[in-house]
């Protein structure tokens, strides 16, 4: 087969991970697993952008991870609920970095303590604008950029273990939240298979219950049941998450498209 590779020419597993000269978007940056995203990413030299709309939060952060891996680093503000700021974000970042490369879209929010089955319409259409839609108008925007301009890219979208089991909370069962992050398990692959022929890549990543800073407000027994819950009877940290999603915007990652990566501590084995 014209295909093998000898052991003499295999690439190097370290310049295949190295983000050097990519440019980077990540949503919900001002978030726990976004900040560790981006650092992650500015780490292996991206340079990125770091987008919320808690701005100062992101700028914080921004500033911090310019100084401390030498790339450029900036805050953008977008509500990825609305089309006007996903377009008007797209066209920032162009104009910042000059292009796009990789993308990691993790904006979301979560129901804490009224996600049930008796949730109101209005905190229902809520949360599936920001977890389902805004997924999808941030993917759609930068792979139609990317094919606009010729060039392949990678996406990785933040769905959850609640897109593959139910949560329960506080005696009652999560309704809209996994039902939106099931949605984000579909919605990418269905968006791998339609763009992969203009070389464009879209997985997805199922953290589990992590210390993230989305959980603030939910009790610390609550917390402590959800680490019961997982085969490694722990919650899981920052240092655990930014590394996989940029394995999956990497080099290293060139044959997958369509999957999800879970980083759950083996939640999902039961």
């Amino acid at each position: 087969m014209d295909n093998i590779v000898e052991l003499s020419q295999l690439a190097s597993v370290k310049e295949r991970f190295s983000m050097a000269g990519k440019k980077a978007i990540v949503t919900g940056a001002a978030g726990g697993i976004g900040r560790s995203t981006a650092a992650a990413l500015a780490d292996l030299g991206a340079d990125v952008a770091l987008v919320d709309i808690r701005t100062d939060l992101a700028a914080e952060y921004a500033e911090h991870i310019s100084k401390k891996y030498g790339v450029q680093a900036f805050a953008a503000s977008c509500d990825v609920t609305k089309e006007e700021d996903v377009d008007a974000l797209i066209e920032t970042v162009v104009q910042k970095f000059g292009t796009i490369d990789v993308v990691h879209s993790n904006a979301g929010a979560i129901g804490a303590g009224y996600d049930d089955g008796d949730i109101d319409f209005a905190s229902w259409k809520r949360l599936m604008a920001i977890n389902l839609d805004g997924m999808f108008l941030v993917n759609q925007k930068v792979c139609q950029y990317l094919r606009k301009e010729k060039k392949g890219g990678a996406i990785v979208n933040t769905a959850s273990i609640s897109g593959h089991v139910i949560n329960r909370t506080e005696g009652r069962h999560s309704v809209c939240y996994p039902a939106a992050k099931a949605g984000v398990l579909h919605l990418t692959k269905g968006m791998a298979a339609d763009f992969c022929k203009y070389g464009i890549r879209i997985n997805s990543v199922s953290p589990g219950n992590m210390v993230s800073g989305i959980h603030a407000g939910i009790p610390e027994e609550a917390m402590d049941g959800m680490a019961g819950d997982c085969v490694m009877k722990r919650l899981g940290n920052m240092n655990e998450i930014g590394g996989a999603v940029a394995f999956l915007l990497s080099d290293l990652a060139t044959y997958i498209t369509g999957a999800d990566l879970l980083v759950d501590g083996g939640y999902c084995i039961w």
